[in-house]
């Protein structure tokens, strides 16, 4: 629940309040990484909810599909999020190794 809301303000705080950063590509894959981590987030607020009912696990009163649906949004968002942060260890390095400015 932690990382949902502050995914949230992350979105709300480069989108309504400091619109101007996103015009750094640093502040760009953070926001985008911040959108990735939101459903990321929820697929494990939902938890046990999605199980299918009659497995044993506590609070499990979900369906198949549910259970597969949690699966897919996990797995595909697990593999996104390190993408993200791969990225801006990547334009981090080529901006130390090249000496980018920030006018190009």
């Amino acid at each position: 629940a932690i990382s949902f809301l502050s995914s949230s303000y992350v979105i709300y705080y480069l989108i309504f309040k400091e619109r101007k950063k996103l015009q750094r590509l640093h502040h760009r894959l953070v926001l985008a990484m911040n959108f990735a981590l939101l459903p990321f987030s929820f697929a494990f607020v939902w938890g046990n909810w999605a199980i299918p009912e009659g497995t044993p696990h506590y609070g499990a009163m979900g369906t198949v599909n549910t259970c597969t649906a949690q699966g897919f949004i996990t797995w595909v968002f697990a593999m996104t999020v390190p993408t993200y942060y791969g990225s801006l260890v990547l334009q981090a390095f080529l901006g130390i190794i090249k000496n980018f400015k920030e006018e190009k």
